[in-house]
């Protein structure tokens, strides 16, 4: 559906086309950089790929977990687009006057990854869960969103059987590559923590289906019920001092185009309607 909280910044973006227009047309378009969250690697490669090739330039792109994308922003990073895997990221680098505007451009859901459960199901996650012997793997928080997203799962669980939370705590082990680490050895940090005998389950990005199914293909894979989702939401920012051509490509990423994109690649989109 929607995002009625967008349209204040889709009509700047949208007077930021008439710069876009005359400054290419007047000079060739430079080359822009986007820094996005880990889980936006495929969709947003994609859209970067699509965008150079229609434009004639080329979209570098770095992705990690958006908390310390962040800080390399804040570091003096030249960066053009920030797409994060939460608002409150992309929100600072407004507040703090790093970025001139953000948007929300899409939505995620969460999933409990396991090897070879052909008996879990979306409606038994939780209970699953509190298995007291199975450990869990989760990702950093305030560093990784899904790390915050899975902190509010926990919450939401307690809610609806209380002393979850804690229990769940205890079992969680927090699956992490921080700078300098060498590269994972399957290609994911999750995989590699599943290989090598660390976790049994995992709490994923739903939008990973088809690389978990690729790396792990005996794996099942089940979304949280309605009850414990927690709404995932994604917001880019233009940053200052960005290049003119950045506009067009955040007005890309919330166009049909950008949006059925994201859609292929198993987000939830946000401005166009829903089934």
């Amino acid at each position: 559906m929607y995002h009625a909280g967008n349209r204040p910044t889709i009509r700047r973006l949208a007077l930021g086309l008439l710069i876009v227009a005359l400054m290419t047309g007047r000079a060739h378009a430079q080359d822009l950089v986007l820094y996005g969250a880990g889980s936006l690697r495929e969709a947003m490669g994609q859209i970067a790929l699509d965008f150079g090739a229609a434009h004639g330039l080329t979209v570098k792109t770095q992705f990690g977990p958006s908390g310390r994308m962040r800080e390399r922003i804040e570091a003096g990073e030249k960066v053009d687009v920030f797409t994060s895997a939460d608002v409150g990221h992309a929100r600072k680098l407004v507040a703090d006057g790093r970025a001139e505007l953000m948007a929300v451009f899409a939505r995620n859901t969460l999933c409990l990854l396991a090897p070879a459960q052909p008996s879990l199901k979306s409606d038994t996650v939780l209970e699953h869960l509190l298995t007291p012997t199975i450990r869990i793997g989760i990702s950093p928080p305030k560093i990784d969103p899904l790390g915050d997203y899975t902190v509010k799962l926990f919450q939401v669980a307690d809610g609806l059987q209380p002393g979850s939370r804690a229990s769940l705590q205890a079992r969680s082990i927090i699956i992490d590559n921080p700078p300098g680490s060498p590269p994972p050895k399957s290609g994911d940090n999750d995989v590699d923590a599943f290989q090598d005998g660390k976790i049994d389950v995992d709490i994923v990005y739903c939008s990973g289906r088809a690389r978990y199914a690729r790396l792990m293909p005996n794996a099942a894979m089940v979304s949280f019920p309605p009850q414990l989702q927690v709404g995932p939401e994604y917001g880019l920012g233009v940053l200052k001092n960005a290049q003119p051509m950045a506009l067009l490509l955040a007005l890309t990423i919330l166009s049909p185009t950008g949006q059925e994109t994201l859609a292929k690649h198993g987000f939830r989109t946000v401005t166009m309607p829903s089934d």
